[in-house]
């Protein structure tokens, strides 16, 4: 019975242990708020984007990836009128199909562990789903394109397809595959006016994507974009 308190204070110290950590593991980041104007004009966006699988592997800005990320699946300043929220690309009846993931490697993003986050646009901020360098098994389960894993990050676009589907029924699908084209382009309109690279990527296995990022249940992987210098 002498040793009862003492176990009791380790456990105590235990517990709180566990719950600190836990805590952090789940602690959003916020992301610096999007710069709505550039310095490159889209035309010169447009003129000079190209696909590039060559990368220095520099780490990437928290500000550049928030850009990034607003880009891919951002909202827009919500209607001073209505108060309703859009997004950075047209969206079929207004539902958002669209989902929008980083993964990042060990000190390859200012300030983000390794590991893959959601992106959530309406607080612009992420939030970790797997810890760990995950760049060399999506390289891996794109058909062993190692490239990928070179980059700093990738911003992986995938999709809910119900979420059209339920409205608008077969067609449903096509909405959501022009929503992932405007989101592709813009990423490569924003890696060009930031000063940086990027490749889209579209052959892959889908389960071992969704696997690698622990996608939910009908939740599809669409595209791979990676991003750096």
């Amino acid at each position: 019975m002498r040793y009862l308190p003492r176990l009791m204070v380790w456990c105590g110290i235990l517990c709180v242990t566990f719950m600190t950590t836990a805590e952090a593991q789940t602690t959003d980041i916020k992301l610096p708020k999007p710069a709505l104007t550039g310095n490159k004009p889209l035309e010169a966006a447009i003129l000079h984007k190209k696909s590039s699988r060559n990368f220095t592997g520099s780490t990437l800005s928290l500000a550049n990836v928030s850009q990034l990320l607003w880009s891919a699946n951002g909202n827009l300043p919500a209607d001073a009128v209505t108060s309703a929220t859009t997004k950075v690309f047209p969206s079929a009846g207004g539902l958002n199909a669209l989902e929008a993931f980083l993964v990042a490697g060990q000190n390859t993003v200012e300030g983000v562990p390794a590991g893959v986050y959601r992106y959530n646009p309406a607080d612009n901020t992420l939030r970790q789903i797997v810890p760990g360098d995950q760049r060399n098994l999506l390289a891996h389960a794109a058909l062993s394109q190692v490239w990928i894993a070179r980059a700093p990050a990738i911003i992986v676009i995938a999709a809910v397809f119900e979420r059209m589907t339920g409205k608008y029924g077969g067609r449903g699908m096509q909405y959501v595959f022009m929503e992932a084209g405007a989101a592709n382009q813009n990423v490569y309109l924003q890696a060009e006016s930031l000063g940086l690279k990027a490749a889209s990527v579209g052959a892959f296995q889908d389960n071992q994507v969704a696997a690698v990022l622990k996608l939910p249940a009908g939740m599809v992987p669409l595209l791979l974009l990676p991003v750096g210098n």
